[in-house]
């Protein structure tokens, strides 16, 4: 997803409000998660923990020692919004499981295979109008996909399915919208899988002019009725763009972060731990730490916090943008080492190796929310 800077500024954009399809009105208190069933054959799994990173024409799977573990060459194409060449705002294509890494190649979703190869899994819809964002159930069994088409020329139509991720069978057409074309109309990513759920990324759907950085709600769905069971929605703050297993938090400019899990329980209030701006943050994945970085509004920067109060840490110069593991942070030219076992409420040294050449994060493997 890096065949030109326009593109890779679109794949950081996120927005906070607007004209949205949202995948339903009404809760569903009595919906059921699907069961899982057990997962095909593939490569037989990865190991990992890796940072998920586009550098160039590349997939890259980042070890926490910053090497590089495996590479899928690809092409990831964007989509202009209007004749003015304002652009899709498109999901980074790439979706980790806890075995596998899937990534969409114009219309097709292929599979990593280390250490430098991709196999063919299925096919989405792609065209001059149309792209696809999708996400892969954890236990390989199910895709969801969002089609977003801006054929029409004053409208925007989203359409949610889910479906098997080989053969495309059980197809299921679950939620449909039609928004006006506007600076303030947003779309659907699909951002993960927590329990049997989906759990969806209410974003600006076209990049008009510079927007802001971050999701206005998440929606946890019913992955077969589309009939939403909890929100997630941020007031004066800001949403992480990167969510965890363990939830994700809400920063206000100044750090002072509310944490929710994925039943838009509410965790806990950290204190301020930050003073710049355009603030993104992040919970590692088993929620025992914090990262804040800022995004592209002052020089880039880090601070980290292991809540209980724990140890804590100031990386200059690098953005963390996801978790590796619960003591490493991939930011886009970097990999940051964070001794989060330190006993007791002290700052403590971070470790930080660059990596050969910088790119578009992606995620973490393993996935699933």
């Amino acid at each position: 997803m890096r065949p030109a800077a326009g593109l890779i500024a679109c794949l950081l954009c996120f927005a906070c409000s607007g004209n949205t399809p949202t995948s339903t009105t009404s809760p569903a208190p009595h919906a059921t998660a699907p069961a899982s069933t057990s997962r095909p054959g593939g490569n037989g799994g990865l190991g990992g923990p890796y940072g998920l990173l586009i550098v160039g024409t590349n997939l890259e799977l980042v070890k926490p020692d910053g090497s590089v573990f495996a590479t899928a060459p690809t092409t990831f194409n964007g989509l202009d919004c209007s004749a003015n060449h304002d652009a899709v705002n498109v999901q980074p294509p790439v979706s980790a499981t806890s075995d596998q890494v899937y990534f969409r190649d114009g219309g097709k979703i292929r599979m990593v295979t280390p250490p430098s190869g991709a196999s063919d899994v299925t096919t989405v819809p792609n065209g001059q109008s149309v792209v696809s964002f999708f996400s892969v159930s954890p236990d390989d069994q199910r895709i969801a996909v969002v089609v977003m088409d801006v054929s029409a020329a004053a409208t925007i139509s989203v359409k949610l399915y889910v479906e098997d991720l080989r053969g495309a069978g059980h197809h299921l057409d679950i939620f449909s919208a039609t928004v006006t074309r506007s600076k303030t109309a947003t779309t659907l990513w699909p951002v993960g899988w927590h329990q049997g759920y989906l759990v969806l990324a209410v974003v600006q759907a076209c990049t008009f002019e510079p927007v802001g950085l971050f999701p206005s709600e998440y929606h946890v769905s019913n992955a077969t009725t589309a009939v939403r069971v909890y929100t997630i929605a941020g007031t004066n703050c800001e949403l992480g763009n990167e969510p965890s297993p363990a939830g994700v938090g809400c920063a206000t400019s100044s750090g002072v972060t509310t944490l929710y899990d994925w039943s838009s329980k509410t965790l806990g209030v950290t204190g301020p731990g930050t003073q710049f701006g355009g603030l993104d943050s992040g919970l590692s994945p088993a929620g025992q730490s914090i990262f804040f970085a800022t995004t592209g509004l002052a020089p880039p920067a880090t601070r980290l916090v292991q809540l209980g109060p724990g140890p804590f840490a100031t990386v200059q110069g690098h953005a963390a943008c996801a978790w590796i593991d619960e003591d490493h942070l991939l930011a886009p030219d970097a990999v940051i080492q964070f001794p989060a076992e330190t006993p007791g409420n002290v700052a403590v040294q971070t470790k930080v190796t660059t990596l050969p050449q910088a790119g578009v994060c992606a995620g973490r493997f393993p996935g699933g929310l």
